[in-house]
Formats: structure tokens, C-alpha cells, sequence
């Protein structure tokens, strides 16, 4: 590939890697899963809140993000041909010591073996059984922290015979069941970008590359999938591969793996319609209608019969999902709720905020069910629209490593806004982390105050670069309708 416009995208590419490799290897080293993965802990402690470290962490994520940023522009220069199997090896070895870094930032992975261990260990449901009650004389349960040692699985059922192997293999080492998960969330990242990248040569062969790096080496996807060992890289992988089926038209098996990632984790569920309606929609005759109603109906039990056993207790699973919008924290939501109960304290403030979000969200949804019937091949853009639509507004409780799932849709859709709303939200979620971090603990200020703070850093990014784009699309002049 001869330079192009006087830079020389193969070496821009290597030293965008670079760039992303300091710190990754340097976050490991700081901060090692080794000596620490039987413990408790987080970024504050392992850092003492020091300013050097603080000064470590927003460097790190400088030049996480100048190296994808670099890496995007350089990989359009370069044929997917020839710049895939790069972007896949450089994203796997950003992972590696990922890996091996200490979860800073959530202790989830560590509850992932809990809840796992109540199965594989004492035969009980990880939906309805709790840790609390395994507390004394096992060496995971104290892991699940006194907040969670009382509570249920939030995940679907079929999260417990994913997650089985990993806690059977580990035995009474909860160190080696965290380094098991975080293996296997590594393992997942990379078949998402092998996934976009094949849905991708069938609608647009020329961005299989870009879509891969986009989701492989994005920031989010390293920190909190790999180096957090997040389960929604696992349940991204069935969604991608559900709309790889939809681009090669393997129909029938499309929405039971939507439900299959949705009996890992309840997001996917929301999907189901849009599928639904783009399937729908491109068959053929009523014969065809019948014949992949009647397939799909029968993958979806096999799914359903898979992921429930060997507890087929559908109340536990009905509890557990219902549970998920009962916190509000670190959301816009939950900044109108403490304004709410400031200014109108007489409202009830959760069900107004509530209803509004989730209204938004249903709109969202039915303007893109309408998109996707009117053209099915919009199915993507509405995946990501629709997910972009629950994490800034239905979601009350923000995670950061909920940005995996509009970064994976992202990933399938042409390079322009989408990549850089999500691009610029996955910073600033990222960023937050110093404020509730090092900022909090220098500036000793309420939560609220705090809060408030940390989400307007954390959502302006997606905020400024979404009106942007609305804005843009509404001068735009409209385009004849061909004949």
C-alpha cells in the first residue's frame, strides 16, 4: 500500500497500536490481577488515591483513545483484505494483558463466580438461591461483598450454564475462577470483531476492518469487557451473530439467538421486534411465512428449554428481571430524581422518571419499527438507535460497560455519527471513573453534587454529538425520490 496523501497508513496503524499498548500493559502492571484475585478492592485503594496516579490514568486514557482515533483513520486507508487480520491480532494482544489486570472498577466478575459456585458447588439456583446463606467456611461467598450477599442473580438463565464451566474448572480458587472470566469475556470481544467483520463483507465489504477495530479497539470494550471481565460481550456476540444471520439470510435462526442473548442478559429482548418486522418483511410468499414461523418457534424452544435447565423456575427469572429498574444511580434519570425531590418534593419522583424514560424508549422503538418496515435493511441502524435510546435514557442505573452494546451495533454501520456518539460517550463514561475516584475523594462534597458532576462529564460527549447530528440532518436538503 503506497502512502496516501503523504502518511503511511500501515505505520499509522502500528503506532496507533502503540499507543493503545502503553497502557494497557501499564494499567496491568500497576494494578495485577496476581497476589490480589482472592480480595476485594479497587482502583482508589490500589492507587492510594495518589496524583501520580490519578496523572497515570489520564494519560492512559489519552492516549487509549489518540491510538483509536489514529487506528480508524489509518485502517480506511488500508484493504480489508489485508488490514483485518492486523486490526483482529492487535486487538487480541490489547486484550492479553487486559487480562491480567486486577476488575478496578467493578467487582462484578467476582460475583459472577459466586453466583456460579452456588450451583456448581451446592445444586442451587443462582436466580433464586443466596450467598449470604453460604457465607461461613467457603472461600467465594464473602467475595459477592455484604451489598450483594443477599441478593439474586440479575442475569438470565442461560448466564448460569455459560458461566458453569468456568467455576467447575476452578475448583476453591476464586483467583483462577476471575482469571477464567475475564478469559472468557477476552474471548468474546474478539469473536464480536470476527463476527462484525464477517456481517460486514456481506453489506459493505470495503469497512469489514473499520468495523472490527471500532468494536475491538474501543477503550470500553478493553476496560470493562476484558479488564472488568463484563458479561455483555458475551451477550453482544449472540446479538451480532443474530444479524449476521439476518445479512446472510439464515432467517429461522435470527430471533433464537436474540433470545438466546436475552436469556443472558434482558436487553436483547427489546430487539425481538425489530427483527421480527425485518423478517417479516422479506418473505417472499405466505408458504415461506409459515414454513420460517414454524423453524423459528422451534429453535426458540430448544433455546428456551436449553437455557432454563436445570431449574426451570420461571418466578425466580420474573423477579429477578423486575428487579433492574429499581436503582437510580450515576444516570441523567437519577440526577432529574434528586432535582425532583429538591424542587417538588411532594411528587413521586421515581414513577415520573421512570414513565418519561421509558416512554422515550417505546417511542424510539416504534419509530424504528416503523423505519424497518418501511425498509428492512435498516435493521441494523435501528439495533443501534434503539440501544443508544435505552442506555441515555431507560437506563436508570449507568454502568459504563452498558456502552458495549450501541458500540457493538455501531461497529456495523457506515463510519460518521454513530462511531463518533459512541466514541465520545465511552470517554467520557471512562473519565468519570477519575471523578468518583480521585476528584471525590479530594473534593469531600455530597453525592448528589458529585453525581451531578460525574454525568454531565460522562453523557455530554453523547448529548452534544447527537443534537449535532439531528441538527445536520434537518438542513440537509432532501433527496429526490427515484423513479
Amino acid at each position: 500500500m503506497q502512502p496516501h496523501g503523504g502518511h503511511n497508513p500501515a505505520r499509522e496503524l502500528a503506532v496507533a497500536w502503540l499507543l493503545m499498548a502503553g497502557p494497557t500493559v501499564g494499567f496491568a502492571l500497576r494494578y495485577p490481577l496476581a497476589g490480589n484475585g482472592d480480595r476485594l478492592t479497587d482502583l482508589g485503594l490500589l492507587a492510594d488515591y495518589g496524583v501520580v496516579e490519578f496523572l497515570g490514568f489520564v494519560v492512559g486514557l489519552v492516549a487509549f483513545f489518540a491510538g483509536y482515533a489514529l487506528g480508524v483513520r489509518a485502517v480506511r486507508r488500508l484493504p480489508a483484505g489485508r488490514s483485518l487480520p492486523l486490526v483482529l491480532g492487535g486487538g487480541a494482544a490489547l486484550a492479553a494483558p487486559m487480562v491480567l489486570m486486577y476488575p478496578v472498577s467493578a467487582i462484578d466478575v467476582f460475583i459472577y463466580a459466586v453466583r456460579s459456585r452456588l450451583w456448581t458447588t451446592y445444586g442451587e439456583n443462582p436466580s433464586a438461591a443466596l450467598p449470604i446463606d453460604y457465607w461461613d467456611g467457603d472461600p467465594f461467598m464473602r467475595l459477592a461483598s455484604p451489598e450483594w450477599a443477599d441478593d439474586t442473580s440479575p442475569y438470565g438463565p442461560l448466564w448460569n450454564l455459560v458461566a458453569a464451566p468456568v467455576t467447575l474448572v476452578a475448583g476453591d480458587q476464586p483467583g483462577l475462577a476471575v482469571l477464567g472470566f475475564k478469559i472468557l469475556a477476552a474471548a468474546a470481544a474478539v469473536a464480536c470483531a470476527w463476527v462484525i467483520a464477517r456481517t460486514l463483507a456481506e453489506l459493505r465489504p470495503n469497512d469489514a476492518a473499520v468495523g472490527a477495530l471500532l468494536f475491538l479497539w474501543n477503550p470500553v470494550v478493553l476496560w470493562e469487557g476484558v479488564a472488568n471481565g463484563h458479561n455483555d460481550v458475551v451477550v453482544m456476540l449472540l446479538v451480532l451473530l443474530a444479524l449476521l444471520a439476518w445479512a446472510r439470510r439464515y432467517d429461522a435462526v435470527v430471533l433464537p439467538l436474540l433470545l438466546a442473548g436475552g436469556l443472558v442478559k434482558y436487553v436483547p429482548l427489546l430487539l425481538l421486534p425489530l427483527a421480527a418486522v425485518a423478517l417479516v418483511r422479506r418473505v417472499a410468499t405466505l408458504e415461506d411465512g409459515i414454513r420460517l414461523a414454524a423453524r423459528t418457534l422451534a429453535l426458540a424452544l430448544a433455546v428456551l428449554v436449553v437455557a432454563f435447565f436445570p431449574f426451570y423456575d420461571l418466578e425466580a427469572v420474573r423477579d429477578s428481571a423486575a428487579r433492574q429498574g429499581d436503582i437510580f444511580l450515576t444516570s441523567p434519570a437519577a440526577v432529574a430524581l434528586d432535582l425532583l425531590a429538591r424542587w417538588a418534593p411532594g411528587v413521586d419522583g421515581e414513577r415520573v422518571v421512570a414513565t418519561v424514560g421509558q416512554g422515550i424508549v417505546l417511542c424510539a422503538l416504534g419509530w424504528h419499527l416503523a423505519a424497518v418496515w418501511r425498509r428492512p435493511d435498516r435493521l441494523p441502524r435501528a439495533v443501534f438507535e434503539v440501544l443508544f435510546a435505552l442506555v441515555l435514557v431507560g437506563t436508570f442505573n449507568f454502568r459504563p460497560w452498558y456502552l458495549i452494546w450501541p458500540v457493538a451495533a455501531a461497529a456495523l454501520l457506515p463510519l460518521g455519527f454513530p462511531a463518533l456518539r459512541v466514541a465520545s460517550w465511552t470517554a467520557g463514561a471512562l473519565a468519570g471513573y477519575g471523578v468518583f475516584i480521585w476528584v471525590w475523594h479530594w473534593w469531600p462534597v455530597d453525592f448528589p453534587t458529585i453525581q451531578r458532576v460525574a454525568v454531565a462529564l460522562m453523557f455530554s460527549g453523547a448529548v452534544v454529538t447527537t443534537a449535532t447530528e439531528i441538527l445536520r440532518a434537518r438542513r440537509a436538503p432532501i433527496a429526490p425520490v427515484p423513479p
